[in-house]
């Protein structure tokens, strides 16, 4: 899976950061015009972190009796049916309250959308890491 140009370019001007940026959304809306609230506290910033975090979503979101059912998703905004595989998702930063930021490139291995895991359910935020980058200030 490629990581978006334009991710990586952003992630550039944070290394030196060791990846904290604090940004807050411009407005509290996804890119679907969607209640959101949240921001990018730290985005990931190599590939040896990138990977770390990833594998630590395995190990955080497992099926349980509960997470992971057919039919156990949320009505909430963005909704998407719990993940259990992540073999074509890339966390790649995470929000004030450490919920992660993801790119997921399932069905379009050269287009990833943005996810985030808010509060008890995955939600798609925006349809592409550019489209995330135009939410925040």
């Amino acid at each position: 899976m490629d990581l978006p140009a334009e991710y990586i370019a952003f992630a550039a001007r944070y290394r030196d950061a060791a990846g904290f940026c604090n940004l807050r959304l411009k407005e509290e809306l996804d890119s679907f015009g969607r209640v959101l609230q949240t921001e990018l506290a730290h985005i990931y910033t190599d590939a040896v972190e990138l990977t770390a975090r990833t594998a630590q979503l395995g190990a955080y979101f497992v099926g349980d009796g509960c997470y992971g059912e057919p039919g156990s998703g949320s009505a909430g905004p963005g909704a998407m049916p719990d993940i259990v595989d992540f073999t074509e998702i890339i966390c790649f930063g995470m929000a004030g309250d450490g919920s992660p930021f993801c790119l997921d490139f399932r069905g379009a291995r050269g287009a990833p959308s943005v996810i985030l895991w808010d509060d008890d359910y995955w939600r798609k935020i925006s349809n592409s890491f550019e489209d995330f980058l135009l939410l925040f200030s």
